[in-house]
Formats: structure tokens, C-alpha cells, sequence
């Protein structure tokens, strides 16, 4: 199994309908037969017309397990989705380079100053403006990350660029945390003076909100520690999620600025924080084997690993609300949603999907044999171009990322090839849309959005 990339561009609307039934297949050859088996329920009949198709059979088979809830963007919200696969590029690893070795340089120049003050008093001095600076600097870059996806949004900048920008954002974030800390450990050893530890605590994680790790692997891949990645993105107002498997490991980064509430100054206890997520995450919560809490401070962190991977959510203490999370979830313990199979020319081909944007395992076997088939599979739009994403291997199967809408996947073996279109289910977000119309809530909903596949 070999995760693979992607390359295409297509316009997409969606109805945002609770209720709506899945997409017929998109096959033109009246000869597939498409199935989907469900646990407990019977065969629909051998011959059904679907979209002018004839001898076409249709079982549905249930999914894996609950697929855990997450955050993210209500459908209604989603201004653009994309799907990119990222390679090494010279010019936005020098870029990265230059702008780390600058911000470094004056971390560096900052605690040099610090470390020669004359007095303790200027040493007070020096790291009270040293803190204030670092302070105004995540400021700007907050500022900076809101821009950002407001000039994507407006489809001023393209996926490509975009992304690149949050690998520079994270890198930044994390230099600022990292003097962040050195500045809290030279407070705590200077004599007689002290620094509000909710103060060093709000810094910290408003600069980890800012960083993650599909936005630092965004980094490794431009600057040349990995080879390719494809990574899903989606953006609707002030918010981003992004996702990319990655060691066996599916991950995803959601932000969403709009649950924030601006210029808050209430703390927020451990209690309070525990109490939030177990709202929102009851099933991550009742899985949990360790956690660990951040907070007494404006803004606090839980991280939990349960038995289905990790989380680590942020969450803002006036409106007591998740506004930022991560999650990893390994692929050998990820939950399916309604598995889909096509069968034509001897292949059987099976999707597992997830949800927009979520991992989808595609498996590849012999219709008789039911062993494994080592092929190429591709993904795209229905009536659309596709593009390779990589081969099922000697075990038959291929995780990747799917996209935002319905999408069709092909195998193609020799001269045999098979295709089954998917139409993913919408995930179970923790919260959905701030406005109304909203299908979570009961409301009904159209929504078009801009979803490419990009190279």
C-alpha cells in the first residue's frame, strides 16, 4: 500500500441537504455493476435503471465503526476546497530559510541583551520589552494568517501559494514560542521579579494556534525533507482546515478564527477546559488513556490520546468554545463510513470512504479470486479529468485523501478498468455553521464552491 498525489481542477456545487441520497454511478458502460452491501439488510433487485443504466445492482455495506467527531467548516460556510500535491521547490525553501535564520538572529540578539544587562533592573527591563516585542509579533502574525486566507478566499492566491504561506506561518510560530520559553526561564531566574505565568501560558498557545503538523510538513516537503505530499485544504471565513497522511497516520489541522471572541481577558480553568471538550468529543473522551491540560490562562489546551489516535485541541476562554484542533489517527484504526464496490472486466473495486477531505481506503481484488491486484488507481471528477494517486501494491490497497464532492475513482489493470463514483457523507463536526441554513441544524442549504485538484 502507497499513499499517492493528485492533479486536477474542477467546479463544484453542492446540496447541502439533510437527507440527500448518494450519487448514482457515473459509468457510461451499461456492462459495471456497482455494489454497496449494508450489514443486515437484503439485495435490492438485479435490475434497476440508474441514470439511463441498466444491470446495474446496488447493496449497501455499513462502514467500519462511528467516525469520531472533529472540528471544522459547516458545508454552508466553505468558500474554496483543494486538493494539492506539494513537491520540493528551491525557491520556497530558500524563502523559508532566509525568513527562520532572520527571526532567529533577533531571538538571538534579544536574550544576548538580556543576558549583558548592567543590573537587574535593566534585565527587568530588557525582558519586559523583549516579551511585549514577541507579544506584538504573534499579533502580526495572527493579523498575517487572517489575511491570508481572506485573500484565498477571495481567489486572489492560488492553493499553491497559500499553502506555502501557512509552512511559512508555522515556521515562524514556532522560533517566536521557543524565545517565548527561554524568555519565561530567564524571568524565572532572574531575582526578585516575576512575570504572570498565565501571561507566558497565553502566548504560547496563541502561537501554537498558528503552527501544526500538516503546516510543518508543508515545510519538510518545500524544503526538501520529503519528497511529495498531497494535501486536502478548505477555507471558509477567518478558518482553514488542512489534512495529508503521513506515516501511516492520517492528520488534521482545523482553525476556525470566527469562534474566537476578540480581545478576551477571562481565564479559563482546567475544569472548564475538561468540561468542554467532553461536550464536544464524548467519544474521544470515553476512549481516552492519558490527557494533559493547559490552562488558568485566556486561552487553554487539552491533549488526549485515546485508542484511536491523538487530539490536541484548543479552546478560547470567553466563549468556552474548541477554535483550534489536531487530530492523528493512524490508518489501521480508522473508521469507514458506507463502503461502495464496482465490479467489471474481472476487477472488483472497493471504496471506503470517510468524509471530505478524510482518509479513503480503495481496495483492488480478482472478481473470482478475490486476491489482491497490484494496479494504478486514479481520482477525479465525475465526466472529469483524473489523475494517477498511486498503486494498491502487492496487498491490494491504497489510502489516500479525498476530495471535497463527489468524485470517481478508476483501476486500471492491463486492459481492464473499472471505475465507482463516491459521494462522502458530510463529518460530524463539533459545531456547525454560525448562520442559518446550515443542514446540521435542520435547515436546508445549497452551497457552490470552488474544489480543485492542482499539481
Amino acid at each position: 500500500m502507497r499513499p499517492g498525489s493528485t492533479v486536477l481542477v474542477v467546479i463544484i456545487t453542492l446540496s447541502a441537504i439533510a437527507g440527500s441520497a448518494p450519487a448514482a454511478s457515473f459509468a457510461n458502460d451499461k456492462s459495471v455493476s456497482q455494489l454497496n452491501q449494508s450489514a443486515g439488510e437484503s439485495q435490492l433487485p438485479d435490475r434497476v435503471s440508474v441514470s439511463g443504466q441498466s444491470n446495474f445492482r446496488q447493496l449497501s455495506e455499513e462502514g467500519s465503526g462511528p467516525i469520531l467527531s472533529m472540528l471544522g467548516i459547516s458545508p454552508i460556510e466553505v468558500n474554496r476546497s483543494a486538493l494539492q500535491t506539494r513537491y520540493v521547490e528551491l525557491g520556497y525553501g530558500l524563502s523559508y530559510s532566509t525568513e527562520s535564520i532572520d527571526v532567529r538572529v533577533q531571538s538571538n540578539r534579544l536574550m544576548n541583551d538580556i543576558e549583558a544587562a548592567p543590573s537587574i533592573s535593566e534585565r527587568q527591563q530588557q525582558l519586559l520589552a523583549a516579551l511585549s516585542q514577541t507579544e506584538q509579533r504573534a499579533v502580526s502574525l495572527r493579523s498575517r494568517h487572517r489575511q491570508r486566507i481572506k485573500a484565498y478566499n477571495d481567489e486572489n492566491i492560488t492553493t499553491k501559494q497559500f499553502l506555502a504561506s501557512l509552512g511559512k506561518i508555522d515556521a515562524e510560530a514556532r522560533v517566536l514560542k521557543n524565545r517565548t520559553e527561554q524568555l519565561e526561564k530567564m524571568a524565572e531566574s532572574t531575582e526578585g521579579f516575576s512575570i504572570s505565568q498565565s501571561r507566558f501560558t497565553s502566548l504560547k498557545l496563541e502561537l501554537q494556534a498558528l503552527s501544526g503538523p500538516v503546516r510543518e510538513r508543508i515545510k519538510t516537503v518545500l524544503t526538501g525533507g520529503t519528497q511529495s505530499d498531497r494535501f486536502f485544504v478548505q477555507t471558509g471565513p477567518n478558518s482553514v482546515v488542512i489534512s495529508v497522511i503521513a506515516d501511516e497516520t492520517y492528520i488534521r489541522e482545523a482553525y476556525r478564527g470566527n469562534l474566537r471572541t476578540a480581545g478576551s481577558a477571562t481565564g479559563i480553568s482546567p475544569a472548564e477546559a475538561t468540561n468542554v471538550t467532553d461536550d464536544v468529543y464524548p467519544t474521544i473522551t470515553s476512549l481516552q488513556q492519558d490527557n494533559e491540560t493547559t490552562a488558568n490562562s485566556p486561552l487553554a489546551r487539552i491533549s488526549i490520546t485515546h485508542e484511536r489516535g491523538r487530539l490536541r485541541a484548543l479552546i478560547d476562554g470567553e466563549s468556552e468554545r474548541v477554535f483550534s484542533a489536531v487530530q492523528y489517527r493512524p490508518l489501521s484504526s480508522t473508521s469507514t463510513r458506507r463502503s461502495t464496490s464496482a465490479v467489471k472486466d474481472s476487477l472488483r473495486l472497493t471504496t471506503h470512504p470517510t468524509y471530505p477531505g478524510g482518509p479513503v481506503r480503495l481496495d483492488l481484488q480478482g472478481n473470482s479470486s478475490g486476491a489482491p491486484v497490484n494496479a494504478q488507481l486514479t481520482v477525479g471528477p465525475p465526466n472529469g479529468q483524473s489523475t494517477v494517486v498511486g498503486q494498491t501494491g502487492e496487498d491490494g490497497f491504497l489510502w489516500t485523501v479525498a476530495p471535497d464532492g463527489v468524485y470517481q475513482v478508476t483501476a486500471i489493470d492491463g486492459n481492464s478498468v473499472v471505475l465507482v463514483s463516491v459521494n462522502p457523507s458530510f463529518p460530524p463536526l463539533i459545531y456547525g455553521s454560525i448562520t442559518k441554513g446550515d443542514e446540521r441544524s435542520g435547515g436546508n442549504g445549497n452551497q457552490t464552491q470552488n474544489m480543485a485538484v492542482e499539481s
